[in-house]
């Protein structure tokens, strides 16, 4: 079902349908709205969701932690799960559209910001298991139009207001003084690929969890784990990586942040080879993956280079795709909105 219904709303948003005279991409989102409102048991964590709403409806207790109190005052003031999911859902793809709608991108180019939203499970379909998070990176999709407006106080509150769904968005605080529209100067390349090869090879980055956790020790857990991404993912997110960052300073104005946004995401997910959980942090600018690589393939000049980067970036998410449903055991939970 989900298969089906993915590939139905990503064809409204194809330019043929999209011109001078129709325009029927709105379409899409309708259609995966009303896949989003009408799930039951989707997902993973659906079901410990329902047991915790219950819980703080009843008011026995917080829903997840008591430093996220407004995710449990979300759950009080909504009496029925069901339309705690419906709302979230309108404001899911509100927040996924006016992303698509308020960037630079061309119409002509939706179906492929469509498409790498749909087929990398990492975005649409993990957004609706994590509900928590989600709601905290919708949060953040409308803080960063305040880095592009330079207002500093009302990023910071809205990022406090993401942190009161899921603490980890407190991560997202000091970046306001990262993000600019200035483009990459030379040092700036040399610092980026430094400061990775130095976090990848060293015990630096090893140490800074280690110190980070302190202050949020019900994380401690996670920097214990010693599961790590596969090689095989790795490099294909160096792909990504590296187009990205060979092209970025082709983009320009507001651009210039989606893409350095989308660096900082591929960054993180290269950083999950040594610990597979800062990719928990890595989901809050995974979401601009969507409108910043079609901005950098729409830049490259020279066709034969853009499309085979266009059928890379294809290739490489439908990789993913496929093998979030063949080889992850317990993702049969996507397959269907009906219940399991």
């Amino acid at each position: 079902m989900a298969h089906i219904t993915f590939a139905f709303a990503w064809l409204f948003s194809l330019p043929a349908f999209n011109n001078k005279k129709f325009t029927f991409y709105i379409f899409t989102f309708w259609i995966l709205l009303l896949f989003l409102a009408l799930r039951y048991g989707y997902g993973t964590d659906y079901w410990s969701y329902v047991n915790k709403h219950n819980t703080a409806y009843i008011g026995s207790g917080s829903v997840w932690d008591q430093k996220e109190v407004l995710f449990t005052y979300l759950n009080v003031l909504v009496p029925d799960f069901n339309l705690l999911i419906v709302l979230l859902s309108v404001f899911y793809i509100f927040t996924v559209h006016y992303l698509v709608k308020t960037s630079n991108l061309s119409k002509r180019h939706y179906w492929f910001a469509i498409l790498i939203w749909l087929i990398n499970p990492y975005l649409f379909l993990v957004h609706l298991s994590g509900i928590r998070q989600t709601i905290a990176i919708c949060i953040f999709v409308f803080a960063v139009n305040f880095i592009i407006k330079r207002k500093s106080l009302p990023f910071f509150l809205l990022v406090l207001i993401a942190a009161g769904f899921h603490q980890s968005a407190l991560f997202l605080l000091p970046f306001y003084f990262f993000l600019n529209e200035k483009k990459i100067g030379k040092f700036g390349f040399v610092s980026v690929i430094s400061t990775l090869l130095i976090l990848l090879f060293t015990p630096l980055f090893n140490v800074i969890l280690n110190q980070v956790v302190l202050y949020f020790p019900k994380y401690f857990i996670y920097v214990q784990s010693i599961e790590q991404n596969s090689l095989r993912s790795i490099l294909m997110t160096s792909i990504i990586f590296l187009l990205i960052f060979l092209n970025i300073n082709k983009l320009e104005g507001k651009e210039m942040i989606y893409g350095k946004l989308a660096l900082i995401a591929t960054g993180f997910a290269l950083l999950s080879i040594e610990f597979n959980m800062i990719g928990r942090v890595g989901m809050y600018f995974d979401v601009f993956l969507i409108v910043a690589i079609p901005m950098i393939i729409s830049k490259i000049k020279v066709m034969a280079f853009r499309q085979i980067s266009i059928m890379l970036i294809i290739a490489i998410y439908l990789l993913r795709y496929t093998s979030f449903f063949v080889n992850n055991v317990g993702y049969d939970s996507y397959k269907t909105i009906l219940g399991y």
